[in-house]
């Protein structure tokens, strides 16, 4: 992973399909010292979404598609909120305090905002406008990640969940041909049931702009063999998501 904001796949696609991948890294800029953590807290699931990297590039490269991959962790600033929500910069995840997320000034959260947030979503905007101005529709699909159990929390028994607020045809298309897959548990906004959320990529480059759109949410840990989890869920989603 390049050390940027974000970085973006077949920019020059003409295909009606954009992915989005905000929690594709753990990186943190050198200047914040890991925002306090120590390093093992960055290979956790609070710190980026495991396996969903490589998921998108593998199918930006395979079906042609333009891609916009998050470069700095979600402990940073995260891409996946709208800029008013408090989880945009959390000063804990899972039980775990992130020491130079707490007390945060205006000023630093602006400086993180410019730096980091507003380049994605702009550059994602600017994509979106290009192909509606070539007479092209886009779809959007957010590849996501969850674990397996929160501490405290429950078991979370299905494999994956595909999210959205209001039902469109692309979400329900995508999930109709995923749902019954054998040996699978797939099942609608679940762990998050964004009809509550109302936030996230998907939701506000899609929905909010009148384009089909999903996010999908995998178990984690189908990414513990990488190789094996990137080639099963590509079998699954490559045929389907565009």
């Amino acid at each position: 992973m390049s050390d940027k904001a974000y970085n973006v796949v077949n920019a020059d696609s003409q295909k009606p399909l954009i992915l989005t991948c905000e929690h594709a890294s753990a990186l943190i800029p050198d200047s914040y010292q890991n925002l306090g953590l120590d390093a093992d807290c960055l290979n956790t699931h609070i710190a980026r979404d495991k396996g969903c990297r490589e998921l998108t590039l593998s199918l930006a490269e395979q079906l042609g598609v333009t891609a916009f991959i998050g470069g700095y962790s979600r402990l940073l600033i995260d891409l996946n909120r709208q800029e008013n929500e408090k989880e945009l910069i959390v000063q804990s995840s899972d039980g775990i305090d992130i020491p130079a997320n707490k007390n945060l000034s205006d000023e630093e959260k602006e400086k993180r905002l410019k730096s980091y947030y507003y380049p994605y979503h702009r550059a994602i905007d600017d994509k979106i406008e290009t192909l509606i101005k070539q007479g092209i529709k886009p779809r959007i699909f957010s590849v996501h990640a969850f674990t397996p159990q929160l501490r405290g929390g429950s078991y979370r028994p299905w494999n994956a969940g595909i999210l959205f607020n209001k039902e469109n045809p692309y979400a329900a298309n995508v999930y109709a041909k995923i749902k019954d897959i054998a040996g699978l548990n797939i099942e609608t906004n679940v762990p998050y049931d964004l009809r509550l959320y109302k936030t996230g990529s998907s939701f506000v480059h899609g929905e909010e702009k009148g384009l089909d759109n999903c996010l999908i949410e995998i178990r984690d840990d189908e990414f513990d063999n990488l190789d094996a989890g990137v080639k099963k869920w590509m079998s699954i989603l490559a045929g389907v998501i565009i």
